[in-house]
């Protein structure tokens, strides 16, 4: 007959199992929560700085437009070079702006999806660990569970069903101890 029951001490594999998990969920929601307001905080930043960026610009537009109109240039003078410069400095300068701009919308990005990368992996490592524990645990209470059995069985007179512990289960060497204990009383 097949033994193949993950929970056999609900008690005692839940308790383990969702103690151990919880210590690591909090480390987990701490590490999360700081670096969440640490990014927050960035981005809150970059966006302040995005926003001056944009103010800078505008009013750079403005002066140069108001510059080169009081300066009243005639396209057809030998000023119209210093014209051209100055429109074209101004325009290599806001390209550079909007450039910055645009880094700094990625670092906002990628901080955000920093964040859900962490949360999604402490989703997965608490169901991992989860299924983990209660196989781990189920190793533990299925000879403990064993040993009850035999030992209700002896104190109700009756004689105890020995058989081996499945492949994988933990305190064999204490398991072959009992059996061994139980067929040497039985000789008596």
């Amino acid at each position: 007959m097949p033994r193949r029951k993950n929970i056999i001490d609900k008690k005692f594999q839940l308790k383990t199992t969702f103690r151990i998990i919880g210590i690591i969920i909090i480390a987990f929601i701490l590490i999360i929560a700081i670096t969440g307001v640490i990014s927050t905080d960035n981005n809150r930043k970059i966006t302040a700085t995005i926003n001056d960026l944009n103010r800078s610009m505008e009013k750079d537009k403005k002066t140069v437009e108001i510059l080169i109109a009081s300066a009243g240039l005639n396209r057809h003078t030998p000023r119209e070079r210093d014209q051209d410069r100055i429109i074209e400095d101004h325009l290599e300068a806001i390209a550079l702006m909007h450039t910055n701009i645009l880094h700094l919308q990625k670092i906002i990005n990628h901080n955000r999806i920093l964040v859900t990368i962490m949360i999604i992996t402490g989703v997965l490592l608490g169901t991992i660990l989860f299924v983990y524990l209660i196989r781990l645990t189920n190793r533990m209470s299925g000879p403990l569970f064993v040993l009850t059995r035999h030992m209700d069985d002896i104190m109700s007179g009756r004689k105890p069903d020995l058989r081996e512990l499945r492949k994988n289960d933990e305190f064999k060497d204490f398991y072959h101890q009992f059996v061994a204990f139980i067929k040497g009383t039985s000789k008596k």
